[in-house]
């Protein structure tokens, strides 16, 4: 039964994963090149300022926080295509919700 679930889950992370593909791919494809390059640059100033955020935290941190951070991140490492799969399937729902202009 477990090998099944196991199954299951793989085969429909990978579905996630090529559908998550395709949308990035359409998107880049109607992203003007002005806006990606500005995106990029975004992203290495939001990825610089995590590290030194996340580095002041590891230094105020007490010991038992740090090690359980540590394990998370292991997990998450561990389970990095999975993680990355969801995270873009939700990013694709949300800017094909707000591209569509579904207003709540």
């Amino acid at each position: 039964m477990n090998q099944q679930t196991a199954e299951k889950a793989a085969l429909a992370t990978g579905q996630v994963r090529d559908k998550a593909a395709l949308v990035a791919q359409k998107l880049r494809e109607r992203t003007p090149d002005p806006v990606l390059e500005k995106t990029e640059q975004a992203a290495a100033q939001v990825r610089e300022s995590a590290a030194r955020a996340g580095q002041y935290a590891a230094d105020k941190a007490p010991g038992p926080l740090r090690e359980t951070a540590g394990r998370a991140a292991t997990a998450a490492r561990a389970h990095r295509a999975p993680l990355l799969a969801a995270g873009a399937l939700i990013a694709a729902v949300v800017l094909v919700r707000r591209g569509r202009g579904h207003r709540r």
